[in-house]
């Protein structure tokens, strides 16, 4: 990769468009390539490593960009020596809209800087009461659940993640005024964010998601006030609380964006992942009867933080559900400077699109790579090290999700209850598909046969 001069504002400057000296394809008009996208990610990636090479042209929707594919790549981008690959431009679009300036919108310095919000939040006496907190609310929320011919594992681990984030996140409890509301302006936020049209009129779900913005803008700035002057054990407590190097609070506006875009982070992702795992361990019964064995061993219905190391099993299910179908399908950068990749050109402002699926399943780091496989995750074969990024579930560098500690801990608190109540299945006959956009999962919501154990 070379580089040339910087230009004086990279925030500036619109998108690169000229791109036609670069082998690729544009897709359908106005969508371009976000219909196949939506259902075959690591198909349309295959389709342009075979035909174009590592490096080719897309267009995502109707802005064109570069497809980067392949572990290398992904190296020279998150780990970026030369500060050339501008997260908060390539998430600008997408995510600053309604989340501000998140974690996913700031870039070097000012990152690094903004990170400190957060650095007691995930500390490990911060995590360990997370736990404590965490493990009643799955134990009640699952027994709740009605598990009849329309039971739908994503729709009901979705609402019961988000009831939960809210407690650990904000400190807010299912019965507390606004909690409803709270969980509705989430949703709608999420609904629009794949929106093309971006008109802020009613009638329109880029409206509602607004709505849903200002909701829960004013929502957090109003907890604010009351959870610094509290003793809470909740993240927005800790965030509250943090100091600037100067003694200074971390101004609302700050802790408002970090906070609202925490809840996006941590529920959505986390959601996907366990229906996917449910979705593999209920084809695969002997994986589900091995991790109730290991379960069995910890001797407790509830894992305890230290417990979360020995549970090995656990973990690698988590780590291949996350390799088979990661939680972000799409992760980008935007370059600040004249580069290049792949023996081509790449203009300065070019969107530079990142597959981890299709990394995550190339034949070259991994064994019969399509199929349901944690023990490739042991010890005795550790394929994920075939390559620094051939695996890389919470992206890396700079930008690598400072939470992931806490979704691997959500997942597996979770999976040790449920599959120590529960017997799952999927329905006679039935066959599962996937779609990918706005986040993963299993096209019809995934239901599921559940027997009590």
């Amino acid at each position: 990769m070379t580089s040339s001069t910087a230009t004086p504002d990279y925030t500036q400057a619109p998108n690169n468009r000229k791109l036609g000296h670069i082998p690729g394809e544009k897709g359908w008009p106005v969508v371009g390539c976000l219909p196949r996208l939506r259902t075959d990610p690591f198909g349309l990636a295959k389709h342009h490593w075979d035909k174009y090479g590592p490096v080719s042209r897309i267009n995502m929707g109707p802005q064109p960009g570069v497809m980067a594919l392949g572990p290398d790549l992904a190296q020279t981008l998150f780990l970026d020596s030369d500060r050339n690959f501008s997260t908060k431009m390539g998430y600008d679009y997408a995510l600053r809209t309604f989340y501000g300036d998140n974690l996913l919108c700031l870039d070097f310095d000012e990152h690094k800087f903004q990170r400190r919000i957060m650095q007691t939040s995930f500390k490990t006496a911060a995590m360990r009461s997370y736990v404590d907190t965490m493990n009643p609310i799955l134990d009640k929320g699952m027994d709740q659940w009605a598990f009849d011919d329309n039971f739908r594992f994503y729709d009901n681990i979705k609402e019961l993640l988000l009831r939960m984030t809210c407690k650990v996140f904000y400190g807010v409890e299912p019965e507390d005024e606004g909690s409803d509301e709270l969980a509705k302006a989430f949703i709608d936020i999420l609904d629009a964010q794949m929106g093309i049209v971006r008109l802020d009129v009613p009638g329109t779900k880029f409206h509602v998601g607004k709505n849903g913005q200002r909701f829960l803008r004013k929502y957090i700035t109003n907890l604010i006030p009351i959870r610094r002057a509290g003793n809470g054990t909740d993240m927005l407590s800790h965030m509250c609380k943090e100091t600037k190097p100067d003694g200074s609070y971390f101004t609302d506006e700050e802790i408002v964006d970090h906070a609202s875009f925490l809840l996006f982070a941590a529920h959505d992702t986390t959601t996907s992942t366990l229906t996917h795992m449910m979705y593999y361990l209920a084809t695969q019964p002997e994986w589900q009867e091995r991790l109730r064995v290991e379960g069995e061993q910890i001797g407790r219905d509830y894992l305890e933080y230290e417990d979360l190391s020995s549970v090995v099993e656990l973990d690698a299910s988590f780590q291949e559900a996350q390799r088979l179908h990661p939680s972000v399908t799409v992760l980008v950068r935007r370059n600040i400077r004249d580069c290049e990749l792949g023996g081509h050109h790449i203009p300065a402002h070019t969107l530079i699109f990142q597959y981890p699926i299709f990394t995550n399943r190339m034949e070259q780091y991994w064994t019969d790579p399509h199929r349901f496989d944690p023990e490739r995750f042991f010890p005795e074969r550790n394929e994920q090290k075939g390559h620094a990024f051939c695996h890389m579930p919470f992206g890396g560098g700079a930008h690598k999700c400072i939470g992931m500690h806490f979704g691997a801990m959500q997942s597996k608190l979770f999976t040790h209850q449920f599959l120590r109540k529960f017997q799952i299945s999927l329905p006679k006959g039935y066959q599962a598909g996937f779609t990918y956009l706005p986040m993963p999962k299993e096209k019809n919501g995934l239901p599921l046969v559940v027997k009590r154990r």
